[in-house]
């Protein structure tokens, strides 16, 4: 469901992809958000599917969990779990524009969600914005990776030791 709360620019200070972008900055992005309620259990983001949204937890818990399929086995590792302030269905900014993972809620949760076109809007306004959001991404995209290695590393390591 999506509400239509006034998103400020003090909502956005603490989102990991805008850390280190000034205030009118913010505030023209808060200016293009829009908040989802989302109810334990739901899907908020799934693997595969064309992103539009950039979408960023406000309140809640969200598992970002992967689906392996490698004939005959299928498994869903959980990646990580993200919190306020934690960007995921950044796909909508890198091509080919695909969710590499789901997001399911673990709870109630209030989602900020912003258009990839809005957002792109503000990037050719202000390339200072994007350079700055774009680095940020960088960085959360590395440690994503980090932790799905991870826990790709310990299914195979417990495949390993079941003898498959």
């Amino acid at each position: 469901m999506t509400t239509q709360e006034l998103i400020t620019a003090r909502d956005l200070v603490d989102i990991d992809i805008f850390h280190g972008l000034p205030r009118q900055d913010l505030e023209q992005i808060a200016s293009i958000c829009a908040v989802r309620e989302y109810q334990a259990g739901e899907r908020c983001a799934v693997q595969g599917e064309t992103a539009h949204e950039v979408r960023v937890v406000r309140r809640g818990k969200i598992a970002i969990e992967m689906r392996i399929e490698v004939t005959p086995f299928t498994q869903t590792l959980s990646i990580t779990t993200l919190t306020g302030g934690n960007v995921f269905a950044w796909s909508a900014l890198v091509m080919p524009y695909v969710l590499t993972a789901s997001a399911r809620c673990m709870e109630r949760s209030q989602i900020l969600s912003i258009e990839a076109s809005d957002l792109q809007r503000v990037f050719n306004e202000r390339p200072s914005v994007e350079l700055v959001v774009m680095r940020n991404l960088a960085t959360v995209i590395s440690l994503r990776l980090r932790d799905g290695w991870s826990q790709l590393v310990r299914l195979v390591a417990e495949m390993i030791k079941q003898g498959r």
